[in-house]
């Protein structure tokens, strides 16, 4: 799978943020991460115009999953 990976400010902090080519691709690494053992911030879900799910990693950082049209 390949996917743009972006280094992007967050409310809490910083988020590595990887964008993939489409909403399935999304759901797709959502469980690969889940089952790997990542607690889930929220499910994937339209936030503004991009697609993304989101992961928690530490105390103030992220992991985010997204899809932009």
């Amino acid at each position: 799978m390949k996917a743009k990976i972006v280094i992007e400010s967050h409310k809490t902090g910083k988020s590595l943020s990887m964008y993939v080519k489409d909403r399935k691709k999304v759901n797709e690494l959502m469980l690969v991460l889940i089952e790997a053992g990542f607690f889930v911030n929220y499910e994937p879900c339209y936030k503004d115009a991009i697609y993304e799910g989101c992961f928690i990693c530490g105390d103030e950082n992220v992991i985010k999953v997204c899809y932009k049209k």
